[in-house]
């Protein structure tokens, strides 16, 4: 009973912090300044990741705990989170270097991608070396390098999409709505099934500050974190044979965004660590469209992989490449109304 208690507490208790937080940010000055890259042309606090992810912290290690749930692992990636909260609430504060940032992810990561050793080297010999017959320790690094630059991207393009109000919100409500109903189908384990009701209940609390117009900002201290955990699930999963492609399907437009920008950017010659508004939902915001206007289209468009997502369970390829289909198609209608406005 305490399981599904907790998400209700979390939720009162994150909106009652968020309140008490979002004036001690701006007596603090911890603010969103805008610039000539910025979607807002006001003053807003940043930091709402400050109060979020210490709770998921304390609410994980606690259920995880009197449940015989904390194994190595778990340690491992709590461990990880509070060493990215930290360093991002620094960043929040003191403009870190790109370098520090990213040596840290690159840390977080590969202990975290150290301790799936077992979970690696068994996903080889199930579904890799049963028809490509390679060095299996070749394959082994291989793959580990491939998964630990995979998910510096994903935490990575948290923090580049968390741009606009709602849009991270959104997304995270999808992704762990998603995760926590496949739960209930058994085909995720139990462990995701009370991280994404605890994230539920914080994000939704979130969201009645972040929605348009946003009152606070989730901050590197937040987006980056959050970014970590969402690898995991990814990661995870794909690694235990579980359902991949649903989780996939509602995480299409953030991955799809972000990667097509960097690509476009590349094309261009354009600096890709450099800070920049290059972002489909960032062009059409700056056409003149209000935050409000793009996130329903963007919800529109969620609602829709959503659906993909539940069909997937049985029909994984056609539903994926449909997903794929109708985002490409949401992101170059934007790409045209941006150009038109």
């Amino acid at each position: 009973m305490i399981v599904f208690i907790t998400p209700i507490i979390l939720f009162l208790v994150c909106t009652f912090l968020i309140k008490k937080l979002i004036p001690f940010l701006k007596r603090m000055s911890l603010l969103d300044y805008p610039s000539h890259r910025s979607n807002h042309n006001i003053l807003i606090p940043k930091g709402a990741g400050i109060i979020l992810i210490p709770l998921l912290i304390i609410s994980v290690f606690g259920i995880f705990f009197f449940r015989g749930l904390l194994d190595n692992q778990w340690f491992i990636f709590l461990i990880s989170i509070i060493i990215l909260y930290v360093i991002s609430l620094i960043d929040d504060i003191k403009n870190l270097s790109a370098s520090i940032r990213l040596l840290t992810h690159f840390f977080c990561v590969s202990i975290s991608i150290f301790i799936l050793k077992e979970d690696i080297a068994l996903f080889i010999q199930n579904n890799i070396s049963t028809w490509l017959h390679f060095n299996p320790l070749f394959l082994f690094y291989f793959l580990s390098v491939l998964l630990i630059v995979l998910w510096i991207w994903i935490i990575n393009l948290f923090n580049f999409m968390d741009g606009m109000d709602g849009l991270t919100c959104i997304q995270v409500l999808t992704l762990f709505i998603t995760t926590n109903i496949l739960c209930l189908f058994g085909f995720i384990d139990e462990n995701f099934q009370f991280i994404s009701l605890i994230l539920i209940s914080l994000f939704l609390a979130f969201y009645k500050f972040n929605k348009p117009n946003a009152s606070i900002f989730l901050g590197d201290v937040g987006s980056i974190p959050i970014g970590y955990v969402s690898g995991l699930l990814l990661i995870t999963n794909f690694l235990k044979n579980g359902p991949i492609i649903p989780l996939l399907i509602v995480f299409l437009y953030y991955l799809l965004d972000s990667t097509l920008t960097l690509i476009l950017r590349l094309t261009k010659g354009k600096n890709i660590f450099e800070a920049h508004s290059d972002h489909f939902y960032q062009k059409i915001l700056r056409a003149g469209q209000t935050h409000r206007q793009v996130l329903n289209k963007i919800i529109i468009l969620l609602l829709f992989l959503f659906i993909l997502s539940m069909i997937s369970i049985k029909y994984p390829i056609i539903s994926l490449v449909l997903g794929m289909i109708l985002t490409l198609g949401f992101l170059i209608l934007l790409q045209k109304q941006s150009k038109n406005e």
